[in-house]
């Protein structure tokens, strides 16, 4: 029978890029409130949509469902530690600095890529939502860095290809 230590632990073998999602506060302005992903996924070129997933209790959730805006930051591997800090462990992390226009989503400074969206649909599923959206404008680090990548309770460095 299956459970979910067994299933965690061998999804924890899927090895995936690591992103910080950033929401505006929704009622400190100049405040974000933020946490790390793996679950991001490229859904559609036109439009441009992409989805991740989020805890249901996640301090996170209301505030977008409040503000309907988000990021995705793409993670270089100099960047674990604010990985760390946004997965919970402060005491090992660091929050990054958030680049942010007046009544625009935060973007995180320095991350590989910046995916600024606006939330197109949430849905509930099993004790996690899923968030498609839209990608309204993108910001990139040219060159990029070496990539964060997880895999098994560790984060790694790989070196991306320049075409």
């Amino acid at each position: 029978m299956a459970d979910s230590r067994r299933f965690r632990s061998l999804m924890s073998r899927f090895v995936t890029g690591v992103t910080v999602i950033g929401v505006a506060h929704s009622q400190q302005p100049g405040e974000v409130v933020a946490m790390t992903a793996s679950s991001v996924t490229s859904v559609s070129l036109s439009p441009l949509l992409l989805l991740f997933c989020v805890r249901n209790e996640s301090r996170l959730l209301p505030h977008l469902q409040a503000t309907g805006g988000f990021s995705v930051n793409v993670l270089g591997a100099h960047q674990d530690d604010i990985s760390r800090y946004y997965g919970g462990q402060t005491g090992q992390g660091a929050r990054g600095a958030w680049l942010r226009d007046a009544g625009s989503v935060p973007a995180l400074a320095g991350a590989n890529a910046s995916f600024l969206c606006r939330s197109r649909h949430l849905q509930a599923f099993g004790d996690h939502h899923v968030v498609i959206g839209e990608v309204v404008d993108m910001v990139s680090a040219d060159p990029p860095a070496p990539a964060l990548i997880y895999a098994c309770g560790k984060y790694m460095g790989v070196e991306l290809a320049h075409s």
